[in-house]
């Protein structure tokens, strides 16, 4: 590159592309409802009825004496009561009755309940108890319970779930593997996912095919899921729209995804306004980002001031972002750092960019490329 070409931003900057990566769903869940054979218990539908109505006293009312009788249907029902009225005690001392006779959906019940209390070895011994009575969601839980320290054992937990046609296990296993960078495995398994129902997995499809090159079914894949309000879609179709120039369609993908709260969706917002030309309200938005703690909004407004000239606010805000842990802002901090003179403060930030991935960071280290002294803000020249 040419001395003085500015090099503010790249793949993450505040007019770029960014699209969210893969979510995976690892909140251990637990299940509302009986097994289907409990449907036909004349017994306690009722109260199965008016707990699914939110009437909670009143399926405590049919529950209780039947549970004292030793029903087990009933004493699950308790459980689902107590852990809705916020009585976790209650709630593990009925799913626990429940679970000793035999139903599977209690013992996943109160796995789900320890490993929420810290009690992982309890927890383990519960859910694969369920497992071994046939609960699916229980197989997923294990997978969650290990997605993040252990995914050969998550996967094999996943697995058991993807048999029983779980949706969150297949797009879990998606997860894994495009964390391991098997994308074409990734976009089979988020497929399966959608096709059982799982619409969380469809933005992470969306994710995949865009590495893949494959833009238009990406697009598809972000417009469904911001239709169906997730907010993550939402953002990632804002931006596309962005970048194809389909600005109001931009715009109103941003907007809903502030609406959703999704992460990034301030930012995103903000640069959707640059591209209409409202400055002011896009340093707003970013402004927002950056109070609600959000690292790319302090990048974002560091990314106008140095396109403006404002250098010193640009490193102000590049290094409250870096500081925060995002790696464009630190490969512009190390490089103003750098054009002022102070290659000493810059080479820590060069450093860390590096170990982040950053490309141009690393070349730098390698003596690749030089950034010199003075000159425009962002100057990179080759060596």
């Amino acid at each position: 590159m040419s001395e003085g070409e500015q090099q503010f931003g790249g793949r993450d900057e505040a007019g770029g592309l960014e699209v969210g990566g893969a979510d995976a769903v690892t909140e251990l869940e637990t299940n509302k409802g009986p097994q289907a054979s409990f449907d036909a218990d004349p017994e306690v539908a009722a109260g199965f009825t008016a707990f699914e109505a939110g009437e909670l006293d009143e399926a405590e009312a049919v529950f209780t004496p039947a549970a004292s009788a030793g029903n087990r249907a009933a004493m699950f029902g308790l459980g689902l009561v107590y852990q809705a009225k916020d009585d976790f005690d209650a709630a593990v001392r009925w799913y626990a009755a429940a679970a000793e006779l035999g139903e599977a959906e209690a013992a996943n019940n109160l796995g789900t309940l320890l490993a929420v209390r810290g009690e992982t070895d309890a927890a383990v011994a519960w859910l694969t108890q369920a497992v071994a009575l046939g609960s699916s969601e229980a197989a997923v839980n294990l997978g969650r319970m290990n997605h993040w320290d252990n995914p050969a054992e998550a996967e094999f937990w996943y697995r058991r779930g993807a048999e029983a046609e779980v949706g969150s296990a297949m797009a879990n296993i998606g997860v894994l593997a495009q964390r391991r960078g098997d994308l074409a495995q990734a976009a089979e398994w988020y497929r399966k996912a959608v096709d059982a129902g799982e619409t969380r997995a469809v933005n992470n499809l969306g994710n995949v095919l865009l590495m893949q090159g494959e833009v238009e079914e990406a697009m598809t894949c972000f417009k469904r899921g911001a239709d169906d309000g997730d907010g993550h879609a939402q953002v990632n179709y804002a931006l596309l729209s962005l970048a194809r120039g389909e600005v109001d369609e931009a715009l109103q993908a941003a907007e809903k995804g502030r609406e959703s709260d999704a992460p990034g969706a301030e930012v995103v917002y903000g640069q959707v306004l640059l591209a209409t030309g409202d400055q002011q309200g896009a340093a707003e938005a970013f402004q927002r980002a950056m109070n609600n703690g959000d690292p790319s909004g302090a990048y974002a407004l560091g990314v106008v001031a140095a396109q403006t000239g404002a250098l010193i606010d640009a490193e102000r805000l590049f290094l409250a972002a870096a500081t925060a842990g995002h790696v464009p802002a630190m490969w512009n901090t190390a490089v103003l750092l750098q054009q002022s003179g102070r290659a000493e403060d810059a080479l820590p930030w060069f450093e860390a960019a590096a170990a982040a991935g950053h490309p141009e960071a690393q070349a730098v280290l390698s003596g690749a490329i030089t950034i010199q002294p003075g000159g425009d803000a962002g100057g990179v020249a080759t060596a």
